[in-house]
């Protein structure tokens, strides 16, 4: 258990930042960190059941690896048809606020913390089913 606990260390630095990039208005890191954090977290969830996870950093893929482990396939196909959007934007922020100069609005990433905030409350109900 203490092998992958980084996992979880990590994702809640991650959070951690987004909150300091969110006060300095840096928005595009914000999106950044919260793309970091969700998917940390939910590395951190497979790797607690399955003690893996796929080599990937799609949150779409990982959420879907969820839903398999877990037995909870309907319910990450709403959250991701639900969700599309938000989760589009996450995953276009690992690329786009590294390597290109995309920005993104101070409502786009209170729209994205509200949704990696549920989602990662959601998943963390997964755990005390392992």
């Amino acid at each position: 258990m203490a092998k992958i606990d980084f996992l979880k260390k990590r994702a809640e630095e991650f959070l951690d930042t987004a909150e300091y990039h969110f006060k300095k208005r840096m928005y595009h890191l914000v999106a950044f960190d919260l793309e970091q954090a969700l998917q940390l977290y939910l590395k951190y969830t497979l790797a607690l059941k399955l003690r893996n996870f796929p080599p990937t950093h799609s949150l779409k893929e990982l959420l879907r690896a969820i839903g398999k482990a877990y037995k909870k396939e309907k319910e990450i196909k709403k959250i991701i048809n639900e969700n599309i959007h938000l989760i589009a934007n996450l995953e276009q922020a690992y690329i786009t606020s590294r390597y290109l100069p995309a920005e993104f609005t101070k409502r786009e990433v209170e729209e994205l913390e509200k949704f990696s905030k549920e989602l990662i409350k959601w998943v963390k109900k997964l755990w005390l089913k392992v």
